[in-house]
């Protein structure tokens, strides 16, 4: 149930930074969310007989560590293959996002020698699939849809390295993943609606837990609506700040500190405020208390 209930938290924080990175890791923590995912995009709609989550951690390599964002071992009627899922909010971080990729299932590979999970000395035909999963949520790339799938080797009966990047940009995709990714990632649609179509349409299991948390974190998405309108009176483009404005802005501080366990000054940093904004803030929190 505890899961169910991150998971419904999660749907409501889609924020920039680190909120965005901690709601894509807690809906990733999802199984239900996971099991969809894999269901139709590894295996083809056929079932599984377990999935554990594993290390996102690999520090095989001295001096070269990483870490995903989720890593499971699917274990399968005759075998196990390992899954690692990564959500991204940019095609272009600086780097080939695809060299990445390229590198995380050259490592999920490398990490099973002379593992139990994986193959023991020189027997390389033990050797597990491995597949890496990239979400990519940039709405500046001109793909609308898609999902790229990449292979090697790509005439064996056994393609060890799979990379399945998907671009879930469009809402009304005829892809039944593509719009379901889009509702978790990419939609702003209310709380209340992605909770219901996660529900009925998908199958994902909420709890009534979530509902009190799906109404305070509607407050951060209230904010970012409403960021350009507050930066603009801040900078004195209109005269004053609307009460309504500010109180939504203290409301999403109030709940990124208690959600995501951070500091006043690390949840203003979260919701990327402006200096100007940030003293106007901390001098309305110095009235509360006085």
């Amino acid at each position: 149930m505890i899961e169910n209930t991150e998971l419904a938290s999660a749907v409501e924080i889609r924020g920039k930074g680190k909120a965005i990175d901690d709601y894509c890791k807690r809906v990733l923590s999802n199984k239900d969310v996971v099991s969809f995912i894999l269901k139709k995009l590894v295996l083809d709609n056929k079932g599984y007989c377990g999935i554990k989550e594993s290390n996102i951690v690999d520090e095989s390599i001295p001096g070269a560590r990483i870490e995903y964002d989720k890593l499971y071992e699917v274990k399968l009627p005759k075998t196990k293959i390992f899954v690692n899922i990564e959500a991204q909010s940019k095609e272009n971080p600086g780097y080939p996002l695809m060299n990445r990729a390229v590198y995380y299932v050259s490592r999920l590979i490398d990490r099973q020698k002379n593992k139990s999970e994986g193959f023991m000395k020189s027997r390389y035909g033990e050797m597990k699939e491995v597949y890496s999963i990239w979400i990519v949520m940039d709405m500046d790339v001109k793909k609308e849809e898609m999902i790229e799938v990449h292979t090697f080797p790509e005439k064996e009966d056994k393609t060890l390295m799979n990379i399945i990047m998907v671009y879930p940009l469009k809402e009304d995709s005829e892809n039944e993943v593509i719009r379901f990714l889009h509702i978790l990632f990419v939609s702003d649609m209310e709380a209340a609606k992605k909770k219901q179509i996660l529900e009925e349409k998908y199958k994902i299991k909420m709890t009534r837990e979530l509902e009190e948390a799906m109404d305070d974190m509607c407050n951060v998405i209230e904010y970012y609506e409403r960021k350009s309108r507050v930066e603009a009176l801040a900078e004195g483009k209109e005269v004053g700040i609307v009460e309504g404005e500010i109180n939504t802005t203290l409301k999403a501080i109030e709940k990124i500190e208690k959600n995501m366990n951070l500091s006043r000054e690390e949840a203003m940093d979260v919701l990327e405020i402006s200096k100007e904004l940030k003293s106007k803030i901390l001098d309305r929190l110095k009235e509360v208390k006085s």
